[in-house]
């Protein structure tokens, strides 16, 4: 992913928690994925979270828990319309399914674009400019490190693999 950063977290036995890989894009816009597990209560089971997110400068106001539709497209193919979900400066893709389906575009990616929209629905375009190599560098070490912080609750496939898949 170019000139971004990945980060491995772990937990005190040493296991891998969380996985956070950032990179920059035009006007001070960032594109994050991010994979954890989180223990909500003390007593409760670990509860899994994986995301796309795009930060930016501008303001883009709150969404319904449904979400906003959101345009995004990857290098030339056709735009897609997702619902994300914003909050103040940032929209993110809530649905793992939809995480995976975006990872697995920007692996072989030079680039990606997505439309936010603000609270009026003025869109609001992020680019995000990726090398090749390194992209797929990124997105097969984010889902191999997903895979490991999730075990079994992990979505984010290998492209080609069936989900039965151990």
């Amino acid at each position: 992913m170019g000139a971004g950063h990945y980060v491995l977290r772990h937990d005190n036995e040493g296991a891998p928690q969380a996985a956070y890989a950032r990179l920059p894009g035009e006007s001070g816009s960032l594109l994050v994925l991010t994979c954890s597990r989180q223990v909500l209560e003390s007593d409760g089971p670990s509860v899994p979270f994986v995301t796309i997110a795009v930060s930016q400068k501008q303001f883009l106001g709150r969404s319904d828990p449904r979400g906003r539709s959101t345009v995004y497209w990857v290098d030339d193919d056709s735009p897609e319309v997702g619902h994300w979900i914003y909050r103040d400066r940032y929209g993110q893709v809530p649905d793992p399914v939809q995480v995976n389906a975006l990872v697995e575009k920007l692996e072989g990616a030079q680039r990606l674009v997505v439309e936010l929209s603000n609270y009026r629905y003025e869109t609001q375009k992020s680019e995000f400019r990726l090398n090749v190599s390194d992209t797929k560098t990124v997105t097969e070490r984010f889902r191999k490190d997903c895979r490991d912080i999730l075990g079994a609750k992990s979505i984010l496939q290998t492209p080609g693999q069936s989900k039965a898949a151990p």
